[in-house]
């Protein structure tokens, strides 16, 4: 075990580390593979990020890799975030990535961002 001075550490810093602790215990309660990595603070689940009101998340992954970074394949997975809610968005990006890890084996299981798109709906952000 690691011995050292707390009080070293920023109120900023412990703040972040907080909130991710929080993260991680509500992952865990719901069993999911991904990690929440978007800077909301400290929230619960059926806190609203985006109106409440049904939105396609999609989430565009690599599928083929060619001779070039010009010459790549793409595919696709969806999934309908109930509403725009930390939980409603979390869920539907959990499946989005089990769709593509088990189609691709996909590994980026950090959830960093939801872009929306013209037509309304979030693509998904990822991170490893």
């Amino acid at each position: 075990m690691l011995d050292f001075d707390n009080s070293q550490i920023s109120e900023e810093d412990k703040k972040a580390f907080a909130e991710i602790d929080h993260f991680d215990e509500l992952k865990a309660e719901q069993g999911y593979d991904t990690v929440w990595s978007i800077e909301t603070g400290i929230k619960p689940l059926d806190h609203a990020i985006f109106t409440n009101k049904p939105r396609l998340v999609k989430y565009k992954v690599i599928k083929e890799m060619g001779a070039t970074f010009d010459d790549v394949t793409y595919q696709t997975f969806e999934c309908m975030a109930e509403n725009g809610t930390i939980g409603g968005l979390w869920r539907a990006a959990e499946s989005c990535f089990k769709q593509a890890k088990l189609e691709l084996g996909d590994w980026h299981y950090f959830i960093e961002n939801f872009e929306v798109q013209e037509d309304g709906s979030l693509s998904l952000v990822t991170g490893s």
